[in-house]
């Protein structure tokens, strides 16, 4: 087995061999009531890119000055592709919640479980620099679309709980979050195949094939299911948070059953979980981004926030 790059040599120290004039890219403001900070590294794992996520502010007098609310995006894209500009979040800072939306290891650069290693040191880098940008952790919250809700739904899942090698960051204790938002996730990698309705045999196979690619059985007895995690917890995985799964029921790709998994087994351990279905939804869809579903999460997010009995909807 080839070394890890971690122990070939000591980390490189960026901060000191590069002109930080060339590192933090001056904020814009492209979005609506947004200051956009693009690119900013939040961990440095040796062997690989430095890790970036760009962190999105409310700007305006009717938001406020903060400390902000503030969502941890994290994309889809089959564990293989994607980027941080994706997903339904470009309205949340119009609404006064800032965004942190987070660029992760792909599958043509590791396997599982370096991007949930990922996620969980963005969130340490979010709480490492609260004060910076005037975020409020008391309201904070994970939201992901397809891989990126398997992933964001991992970490919640699993808090202060490494499933992986850590990166810098990641190995300081990472924040608890107060909700998760997930859009049509994945949650049993290994029933993916014989849920999807796929027009073809081909695009069957191809769709195994990218999953083989992230979940390559490198990480040996680390279970892949969230269902696992949520039914089988470690010590310190029994405070989790509210959840609101969002999945269309025409699903060709993550059928709707991989939510209805999730939330029965969150349900069954007595945590908040609400599925919403979303009549004649594809994955992906841009229903998925409508202001009537953002509002609706926006409500949740404010509810779990305030502990209110909302978090709790009782609903399918």
């Amino acid at each position: 087995m080839r070394p890890h790059p971690d122990d070939l040599m000591p980390p490189l120290d960026l901060e000191a061999v590069v002109d930080p004039r060339l590192v933090e890219i001056p904020p814009v403001e492209v979005l609506p009531g947004t200051r956009s900070h693009f690119r900013l590294r939040y961990a440095v794992v040796q062997g690989w890119r430095p890790l970036e996520l760009d962190l999105h502010l409310p700007l305006g007098a009717d938001v406020g000055t903060g400390p902000h609310p503030v969502v941890v995006y994290v994309h889809g894209g089959s564990f293989l592709a994607g980027v941080p500009a994706m997903g339904p979040w470009t309205s949340l800072p119009a609404h006064g919640v800032a965004v942190a939306s987070v660029s992760y290891r792909l599958s043509g650069e590791a396997p599982f479980p370096a991007a949930v290693e990922d996620v969980r040191a963005a969130l340490t880098w979010v709480a490492g620099n609260a004060g910076r940008f005037g975020l409020d952790l008391d309201r904070l919250a994970l939201w992901g679309s397809s891989a990126g809700g398997y992933l964001a739904a991992l970490v919640a899942l699993t808090h202060g709980r490494p499933l992986g090698r850590v990166s810098d960051r990641a190995a300081q204790p990472s924040p608890r979050v107060g909700a998760v938002v997930a859009h049509y996730p994945v949650s049993s990698p290994a029933d993916l195949r014989g849920d999807a309705t796929l027009s073809s045999p081909a695009e069957d196979d191809a769709l195994a094939t990218v999953m083989a690619q992230f979940f390559d059985g490198s990480a040996g007895a680390v279970p892949t299911s969230l269902v696992d995690h949520i039914s089988t917890p470690a010590p310190g995985d029994d405070a989790l948070p509210p959840f609101l799964v969002l999945h269309g029921d025409a699903d060709r790709r993550v059928d709707l059953q991989q939510s209805r998994r999730l939330v029965a087994a969150l349900r069954d351990r007595a945590v908040p979980a609400h599925l919403e279905v979303v009549p004649g939804a594809d994955h992906g869809a841009d229903v998925f981004a409508s202001a009537p579903l953002v509002r609706q999460a926006l409500d949740f997010l404010e509810a779990s926030w305030a502990g209110g009995a909302a978090a709790a909807d009782p609903r399918p």
